[in-house]
């Protein structure tokens, strides 16, 4: 005898029920594990931002503090240059001064040199 369409419904409604209750839990597990994929996505995206953060922001206070440290250095060495600057005109004006008092010492004066024991030097050599 052929079974109608509603006695296989009845008859079978507990496999049909256990099919889909094992679909939907197959579709849980699928989406849970799509959630967790992507959490673990974003933790390793957030992770990897941040440790690119942390050395662009090292990278760039090193960099600035080094680009302080230079232009101190810098105008440490340009106040010493003018301080060699001063210097060296101040011993420009000293040279000059002792200079012209040496010219003017030299025009007023007159002076005799005279060699004293040239004569009294003798030839030590022996010729044989």
């Amino acid at each position: 005898m052929a079974m109608t369409p509603p006695q296989f419904f009845e008859k079978n409604m507990k496999w049909f029920a256990l099919g889909l209750l094992l679909l939907f839990l197959f579709k849980s597990v699928q989406s849970c594990n799509r959630n967790m994929g992507a959490t673990i996505k974003d933790k390793n995206t957030a992770h990897v931002i941040d440790s690119l953060t942390k050395k662009y922001n090292t990278y760039y206070s090193d960099s600035q503090d080094t680009i302080k440290f230079y232009k101190f250095q810098v105008k440490l060495l340009e106040s010493e240059r003018d301080a060699e600057k001063s210097k060296n005109l101040i011993l420009k004006d000293q040279n000059d001064a002792v200079r012209s008092v040496a010219e003017k010492v030299r025009n007023n004066t007159t002076s005799t040199i005279v060699l004293k024991g040239v004569e009294q030097v003798q030839d030590t050599t022996i010729i044989k």
